[in-house]
């Protein structure tokens, strides 16, 4: 049961990575939790607090939908307590402001945009804030290591701090570089061998790429017509070529107008 949660858990953040036209590789399990924290580097922070929150509120609305279930059926209680403590357990433990929890992920996010107030370069802010969270994961470590320790003396050993301290110091030290996303190809080659409906939608050139992923609709082939400020059609952006740019830009946020000028 615990794996099932926690596959859902990182399955809700490559959805919500898939907002931003990313895609999961691969979900790491280990014997306390998955990991997919991969390369995201070039979103915004608020994008990635996005993306770190959905998991844990994932599971506390599954956790809120089994007590609602006992709540009209009591008796099915005993057949759903340990999916609800296991995502109730998992949702919270990943609250935590520790790496590579994602309440660790978060907490970055939040002490970056509170330093870029007074630095406005975010990868400064960024490194400074990494460091402090690096200094609170390996406290949290110490902590559920010095817990292990008081559970010996008392002869009650619980394996269980010391490999959750063990992963969270690895957390702490580990590399975060490894990629675990790549970019989303958007294209419909295929389906154009077999004909598809198209659609159509007008933009403007000011448009980031991300934000032309909420018109694509299974079944249909998209078709930008990108217009200026002055309401002028400068050229249509086919759904191929807007694969194309995509899996170019550096970032999800270049407006189609930059990656326009970059083709010429």
């Amino acid at each position: 049961m615990s794996c099932l949660v926690a596959v859902q858990h990182e399955c809700a953040h490559a959805f919500a990575a898939a907002k931003l036209g990313y895609k999961l590789n691969r979900i790491v399990l280990m014997p306390f939790g998955a990991v997919i924290d991969g390369d995201l580097r070039g979103i915004s922070l608020k994008d990635e607090i996005y993306v770190a929150i959905c998991g844990p509120l994932c599971n506390l609305v599954t956790a809120a939908f089994f007590v609602a279930w006992w709540w009209f059926a009591p008796t099915v209680y005993a057949f759903t307590d340990t999916a609800f403590y296991s995502s109730l357990a998992i949702a919270l433990v990943n609250l935590l402001p520790a790496y590579p929890l994602d309440g660790g992920r978060i907490f970055k996010c939040l002490l970056a945009r509170a330093f870029m107030k007074k630095e406005p370069r975010e990868e400064k802010a960024s490194r400074k804030a990494e460091k402090i969270c690096r200094a609170v994961s390996l406290a949290f470590a110490a902590a559920f290591f010095a817990l292990f320790v008081i559970t010996i003396v008392k002869k009650q050993t619980n394996i269980s701090l010391l490999a959750f301290g063990g992963f969270l110091l690895v957390g702490a030290i580990g590399n975060r570089e490894r990629a675990a996303y790549d970019k989303m190809d958007l294209s419909c080659r295929e389906a154009l061998e077999k004909g598809i409906e198209i659609k159509r939608v007008a933009v403007l050139d000011s448009c980031p790429i991300k934000d032309a992923f909420r018109y694509l609709t299974r079944g249909t082939y998209l078709i930008l017509e990108v217009y200026d400020e002055s309401e002028r059609h400068l050229f249509d952006l086919p759904q191929n070529q807007l694969s194309e740019w995509f899996l170019r830009a550096k970032t999800p946020y270049e407006s189609l107008k930059t990656l326009a000028n970059g083709e010429k």
